[in-house]
C-alpha cells in the first residue's frame, strides 16, 4: 500500500463469483455471522487443476470460525444444497473464500462445499483419512503420470456451452438470506474475469494494497461478465433477478 501497488490475487473462477455473491449477501444481510458458499460445475478439470488439486491433499481441509482458520478434514461435512435445478449433495473443501470472504465481508464463520456424485464424494472422504500418506514424492509422481495418461480436460465445446453454479447463504441469529449464481463455464469465464480485473486494475480503478475482487470493485463485478445470472431468495422465493453484462434488474 506504501507503494502504490494493487496485489488482486484469485481473479478467476477462484474467486470472483464467490467473492462478488458473499458479499451481495454481505450487503443483503449486513449483521450475519455465517456465511456458506457452494459450487457446481459442467465438465471436468483441466491437467494442471487437477494435480493442483492432488498436490494439496495431503493438507486437509479449512473453514473459518470466529474469525480465525481452523484445519479440518476435506469433507469432514456435507449439506443439500438447491442451485436452482434440483437439490445436490456438497462436501466441504478448503476453498480461497474460507480466506478471501472473510476479508470481503468480515463475516466471521465461513465454510464452502462443493458438489459431487456419490463415487466423487466416497473418494474425498477416503483420500482425507490418507493424510500426509498423499505427500509422498513416489505417490505424487504416479498421480502425475495417470493424469496426464487420462485427464483431458473440458473440451472447447463443453468450455464454450456448459455453466457453472453457484449458492451462497448468510445467515444472522434473526434473519437468513439466499441467493444463487450462473455463470459460463469456469475455464472460459475465467479467462473473461481475469481480463476484465486486470483492465479495471491498469486503468487505476483499484486501491492500493492487497485486495479481493469485490473487495476492489463491489460484488456487482460479476455481472459485467456477460452470461451471469444472479437470483435472490427469501422464504424460497425468488424476489430479484439481475444478469450481465448490463446489471440490470427487475423483480419478479
Amino acid at each position: 500500500a506504501a507503494a502504490g501497488v494493487t496485489l488482486l490475487p484469485g481473479v478467476g473462477f477462484d474467486v470472483v463469483p464467490t467473492d462478488c455473491l458473499a458479499a451481495h449477501l454481505h450487503r443483503r444481510l449486513p449483521d450475519a455471522t455465517h456465511l456458506s458458499l457452494a459450487l457446481e460445475a459442467d465438465g471436468g478439470v483441466s491437467p494442471g487443476t487437477l494435480k493442483t488439486v492432488l498436490s494439496d491433499l495431503g493438507s486437509g481441509g479449512a473453514v473459518r470460525r470466529d474469525g480465525r482458520l481452523r484445519h479440518e478434514r476435506v469433507g469432514a461435512r456435507t449439506r443439500v444444497v438447491d442451485f436452482g435445478d434440483g437439490l445436490r449433495r456438497a462436501v466441504s473443501i478448503p476453498w480461497g473464500d474460507v480466506s478471501t470472504a472473510y476479508h470481503t465481508t468480515g463475516i466471521p464463520n465461513v465454510d464452502v462445499y462443493l458438489s459431487l456424485p456419490a463415487n466423487a464424494r466416497r473418494a474425498v472422504a477416503v483420500s482425507s483419512y490418507l493424510g500426509g500418506g498423499l505427500d509422498s514424492d513416489t505417490l505424487q509422481r504416479a498421480l502425475s503420470w495417470l493424469v496426464d495418461r487420462y485427464v483431458d480436460g473440458p473440451d472447447a465445446e463443453t468450455r464454450s456451452t456448459g455453466e457453472a453454479r453457484v449458492w451462497g447463504e448468510a445467515r444472522s441469529p434473526d434473519d437468513r438470506v439466499v441467493s444463487r449464481l450462473r455463470t459460463p463455464e469456469t475455464y472460459h469465464l475465467t479467462v473473461r474475469t481475469a481480463l476484465l480485473t486486470a483492465t479495471k486494475v491498469l486503468d487505476g480503478g483499484a486501491p492500493a494494497g492487497y485486495q479481493t475482487p469485490a473487495g476492489a470493485f463491489g460484488p456487482d463485478l460479476i455481472l459485467e461478465i456477460p452470461g451471469v445470472e444472479r437470483v435472490d431468495l427469501q422464504n424460497d422465493e425468488i424476489v430479484e433477478r439481475a444478469s450481465g453484462p448490463s446489471a440490470s434488474r427487475s423483480v419478479k
